[in-house]
């Protein structure tokens, strides 16, 4: 850009020589903001406030933001990248990537950073925020619009999470999982330090690492991590602090659903937090027409089988108990 600009201030204004000047001759505008600028100054008008006019609009294309379209295989991921692999899947993935076809390119660019060179001495880019368009491109087989930025990793992560906040389509659970990142990885000092960064309050980015720190056997009980809500957090922590080798059993077992419960569902099994609070009354077990039992199932999805005494003889239970046992086979 300022090779342009120093061939716009070194037009001479003096004639070549002393022919007479011929009669302005009609010619095309230019159709750049350079152009025109230059064009302008070529003509010698020399009112001053058309001078300061033209030297404002040469700053203002100077400070032009400069859209590139690159080459998606040579972009990576941030290591602070925060989009969970389910989020480049489903109706609305695909919708994007839909209207980036149609479009024949993603309108909205994404930014990008220089991080080197590969083997065959071409430029190399990490992506700051616009991963999803980024796959989209990908995917298509197409350039990727995208801004270039110097960057460092902390101005990177603070981009990349103000874009995705302010977007308003990160989950929970994945904005804890690039919290919980920058923190392990030493990118700031607190997390107050990290919500002040990136204009958070600090309660929030708590809450959100809270989320991304839940043991995995937690998180897979659910039908995706995307599900995870922030008002969660609290009650899944207790529950686990509570007792967390049954909160982790229970959580496999739920895991191992096929299909899996709705997400309230979890987490009232797994906490209590959501259940009804109208508890059915147990079912009763009769035999020949006598109550000889019931049959109980708490809000947590616990069961409970009670017989009454003298109901089964001794072979009995024991039948009854082996066959209980087969069940979990």
């Amino acid at each position: 850009m300022s090779k342009l600009t120093d061939k716009a201030k070194s037009i001479s204004f003096e004639d070549d020589d002393d022919t007479p000047a011929a009669a302005p001759v009609p010619v095309d505008r230019p159709r750049t903001a350079m152009g025109a600028i230059s064009a302008s100054i070529a003509m010698g008008r020399g009112v001053e406030a058309e001078n300061r006019d033209l030297r404002a609009k040469l700053e203002r294309f100077e400070d032009a933001t400069v859209v590139e379209f690159l080459d998606p295989k040579r972009i990576r991921p941030s290591r602070f990248a925060n989009r969970h692999e389910l989020s480049f899947a489903g109706t609305e993935f695909e919708g994007l990537k839909a209207e980036i076809q149609a479009a024949g390119r993603n309108v909205q660019p994404i930014k990008v950073r220089r991080v080197g060179q590969g083997g065959d001495g071409r430029d190399e880019y990490e992506i700051a925020f616009g991963h999803r368009r980024h796959r989209a491109c990908l995917e298509l087989g197409l350039p990727v619009a995208a801004i270039i930025e110097e960057l460092t990793d902390a101005q990177l992560f603070t981009e990349m999470e103000r874009e995705n906040r302010e977007r308003q389509d990160l989950s929970p659970w994945e904005q804890g999982v690039m919290y919980k990142r920058a923190i392990d990885d030493g990118l700031f000092p607190s997390l107050r330090k990290l919500a002040a960064s990136i204009g958070a309050q600090v309660g929030n980015v708590s809450t959100a690492i809270q989320l991304a720190s839940l043991p995995s056997d937690v998180v897979d009980a659910f039908p995706s991590p995307l599900s995870l809500q922030f008002r969660w957090g609290t009650a899944l922590k207790a529950a686990i602090d509570k007792n967390p080798e049954e909160m982790v059993a229970h959580a496999r077992d739920l895991a191992a659903m096929n299909p899996k419960l709705p997400a309230k569902e979890v987490l009232a099994r797994l906490t209590g937090v959501g259940a009804s609070t109208k508890r059915e009354a147990p079912a009763q077990l009769t035999s020949k027409g006598k109550v000889v039992g019931s049959w109980d199932k708490d809000p947590k999805g616990n069961v409970s089988v009670q017989i009454k005494a003298g109901s089964l003889p001794a072979a009995k239970e024991k039948r009854l108990r082996e066959f209980l046992e087969k069940l979990f086979d």
